[in-house]
């Protein structure tokens, strides 16, 4: 990810990430942008979608082109929320304002994170409020790998920013930070560099959910 390349229009990226990290603010010019849902993160949504028991209410953060509800069991029922409509049913919701929004009335089951969790800057006060309200999250992740070369963490940074990320953990810490609240690592496969975790909630008692067949 370091691999970034140098000029102009390099620093105005990293720039912009800093001013919008620093206003708690989404990039809504980008994610406005159909050209920025990109194609190839469609594969990332099949593997994601193989995870998700049956019969499950599923809300989706980032909907985006809405893949993932073509990929679901017909038993599920999917819900879409992102920072601006995605198509009939979506809740419109930007995870760096607050308050977050109270979920209670849709009931969901599973909540789903494909590429979003690096572009939350209170990434923990978001677990915090997710763990009152479903019992799976399944999520993916760009994590980051501590060096011992500090110059190499110096351009890890840069190239994080570079991509519009605001936050950087490691993969360990992230999984330490859904366990704070409640949500424990049952499962973690690879896509491309990042990972797609599996969390259970232990506080939230939807037992059929927890145990729901994947076959």
């Amino acid at each position: 990810m370091s691999n970034i390349p140098f000029g102009p229009s390099t620093l105005q990226r990293i720039g912009k990430t800093v001013l919008l990290k620093s206003l708690n603010r989404s990039d809504y010019q980008r994610w406005t942008n159909p050209s920025s849902l990109e194609a190839w993160w469609e594969t990332r949504t099949q593997k994601i979608a193989a995870l998700i028991p049956r019969g499950t209410r599923v809300i989706e953060f980032g909907a985006g082109r809405r893949w993932l509800e073509s990929y679901l069991d017909p038993s599920c029922s999917y819900l879409p929320s992102d920072l601006v409509d995605r198509g009939p049913g979506t809740i419109i919701c930007d995870l760096n304002q607050r308050p977050l929004p109270d979920l209670r009335h849709v009931q969901p089951d599973v909540a789903v994170f494909a590429g979003v969790l690096e572009y939350i800057r209170d990434l923990e006060s978001v677990i915090d409020w997710l763990s009152g309200h479903v019992s799976i999250c399944i999520a993916s992740y760009a994590y980051t790998q501590l060096s011992s070369n500090p110059l190499q963490n110096i351009r890890d940074r840069l190239s994080r920013a570079y991509y519009g990320y605001m936050n950087s953990y490691t993969e360990e810490d992230l999984i330490g930070l859904f366990k704070r609240y409640g949500l424990l690592c049952t499962s973690k496969d690879t896509w491309t560099t990042q990972r797609i975790f599996v969390f259970i909630n232990q506080r939230v008692g939807h037992s059929s959910c927890a145990s729901g067949n994947q076959s």
